[in-house]
């Protein structure tokens, strides 16, 4: 009997040696897992770790790229609208200066008008100029033929105020010369003196035989002009 709690004691004893050994391998085997666990664990933080510096860049990035794109839209914005605006008053400027050119076109062409039509006007007083010089002449020389000795007759052609001188249309075809004495002649009456300046054959220059501010208000185109007898 005593044989048999000996075996049975070493038995127990056999087993629970057995058991603490399985428990220690088992113990270590999970102290190694539990630190390749926890080796895992910290790999997975820092790869947290990484993950979220990572995020916080690519949020910080996102964040200053959105900045610089509103800061550009803004500064395109604000380069188009000063375009527009610079455009507009280009626009306006362009309209203006195209309504001057057409007023000056206009008043142009209202120039070129009244230039023809002066110079018309004064084509036609020459033409008249000349036609009253040549009867007058024709005149003048019919007395001379007829044998009567009447005083030469012309008239006032122009009347120049700035140079003082007036055009008669009697020459040195009916004898004046340089100084000869002209009446003008209104009615019958003497209304000024001339003194000749220059001749031609049938015109000449002349002037106030004497220095009047009236002298201008009492002549005008196409008085009588006669030789003066004294």
């Amino acid at each position: 009997m005593l044989r048999f709690l000996l075996a049975m004691s070493i038995l127990c004893a056999m087993g629970s040696a057995g058991i603490g050994f399985l428990n220690r391998s088992k113990l270590t085997l999970l102290n190694k897992q539990l630190a390749d666990s926890r080796a895992a664990g910290d790999r997975a933080q820092t790869q947290i770790g990484d993950f979220q510096q990572k995020l916080k860049q690519t949020q910080d990035r996102l964040t200053t790229q959105e900045q610089l794109t509103k800061q550009e839209r803004d500064t395109r914005s604000s380069d188009l609208e000063t375009t527009q605006n610079k455009l507009t008053q280009a626009t306006e400027q362009l309209a203006a200066k195209d309504g001057e050119n057409k007023a000056l076109t206009a008043a142009l062409t209202e120039a070129g008008r009244n230039l023809e039509q002066k110079q018309r006007a004064e084509d036609d007083r020459r033409a008249l100029v000349q036609r009253l010089i040549h009867v007058e002449d024709r005149f003048n020389q019919l007395s001379r033929t007829s044998g009567n000795q009447t005083v030469p007759e012309g008239s006032v052609l122009s009347i120049n105020r700035e140079a003082k001188a007036l055009t008669i249309s009697l020459g040195s075809d009916v004898g004046l010369q340089a100084n000869s004495r002209l009446m003008v002649m209104r009615n019958g009456e003497a209304v000024a003196q001339l003194r000749v300046v220059s001749v031609e054959t049938n015109s000449c220059v002349a002037e106030f035989a004497s220095a009047s501010p009236e002298n201008f208000a009492r002549v005008v185109v196409g008085d009588q002009v006669t030789v003066a007898t004294k």
